[in-house]
């Protein structure tokens, strides 16, 4: 059974359906787990949403701008406090932000993340919204997390939980539905219509570094997006899925998929879907001894990590992914 008696909060009040939906679940949960001691930031972020809610309050300041800067902020000073467990309420993307925090702090406090973002596909929800009210401590258990390193011209960008991709756009909620979003102006909080669109150049190359050598996994305009995605037991036994299938099997951690058309996109009809050329793909396997390396992609296309966009590339960049290993801990139901 795991006590949850000192916990911190954050709220992404921009996530999904917006504050007033982010603050009812943050409530809730905090009800769920019987938890009546909280530490959290100013305002949006944590303590206007607990204004009326009967418990003991810490809250500490952030930097003013309304920004992802806000949430990293206040992730550094909770990862330094005796907590017992950190809730995040948002997206993957705020989730990720998180982790990166909390990854480089030694016995930083574990994540409890409740899914109020537009797909919630990442490794870090412990809980979807729509259940909340079902959260038991008496089921949840505390496990450590794999995670992929990003960087770029040699220096450090993110970590993410669930896949690094190359592209134009992010799904995002627009006026209450999915749609496909720029990066550039989601990269200032902004969810604005954008459009999918290749990444490769004559100059492109994907390669797999390891050690005492290099193969190429794509080069060229064949290279419509690149994915570095974590290898999960799910993908057992559904051959579909390729080469992360072989990897899911041999015990492998990630690995990384290129494809000669945008796949991350939600725009599309079923008869537009079905009206696509033949997607062709190429897909290695990684270990924690190898990276990917990308270079000379499209002017604009961007890093995402974990559905948030983190830098825009020019077609001079190199950037690099690797997987490690147990790079934070989080709670999931047993």
């Amino acid at each position: 059974m795991n006590k949850i008696r000192n916990a911190g909060l954050i709220i992404n009040p921009a996530a999904g359906q917006g504050f007033a939906a982010n603050a009812e679940l943050a409530r809730r949960s905090l009800s769920a787990l019987h938890i009546h001691r909280v530490h959290t930031g100013q305002d949006q972020l944590g303590a206007t949403a607990l204004k009326d809610l009967a418990c003991e309050l810490s809250v500490y300041p952030v930097q003013p701008e309304a920004s992802r800067l806000q949430t990293l902020d206040l992730a550094r000073q909770l990862a330094a406090q005796a907590l017992d467990a950190v809730l995040v309420v948002g997206g993957d993307g705020t989730l990720a932000d998180v982790a990166v925090v909390f990854s480089g702090i030694r016995n930083a406090p574990p994540l409890l993340g409740i899914g109020a973002g537009s797909t919630n596909a990442g490794a870090l929800i412990t809980c979807p919204g729509s259940q909340v009210d079902r959260l038991d401590p008496d089921h949840l258990e505390v496990v450590p997390m794999n995670g992929l390193l990003a960087s770029m011209d040699g220096e450090s960008i993110g970590v993410g939980f669930n896949d690094c991709v190359l592209g134009f756009s992010v799904v995002a909620t627009i006026n209450g539905r999915l749609r496909d979003a720029d990066v550039a102006e989601k990269l200032f909080q902004r969810n604005v219509p954008g459009k999918p669109r290749p990444i490769g150049l004559p100059s492109t190359q994907v390669k797999k570094i390891r050690p005492g050598g290099m193969e190429q996994i794509a080069t060229g305009e064949s290279v419509g997006t690149v994915i570095i995605g974590l290898a999960e037991r799910a993908f057992i036994a559904k051959a579909i899925t390729g080469g992360v299938c072989l990897a899911s099997f041999a015990g492998l951690l990630a690995g990384c998929l290129v494809a000669d058309q945008p796949l991350v996109r939600v725009e599309l009809s079923a008869s537009q879907t079905l009206a696509l050329p033949p997607i062709h793909s190429s897909y290695a396997s990684l270990s924690e001894d190898e990276q990917v390396q990308v270079s000379g992609v499209r002017e604009g296309t961007a890093v995402c990590i974990d559905g948030n966009p983190l830098r825009l590339l020019t077609s001079h960049d190199v950037v690099s992914f690797q997987v490690r290993q147990g790079i934070i801990r989080a709670f999931k139901s047993s």
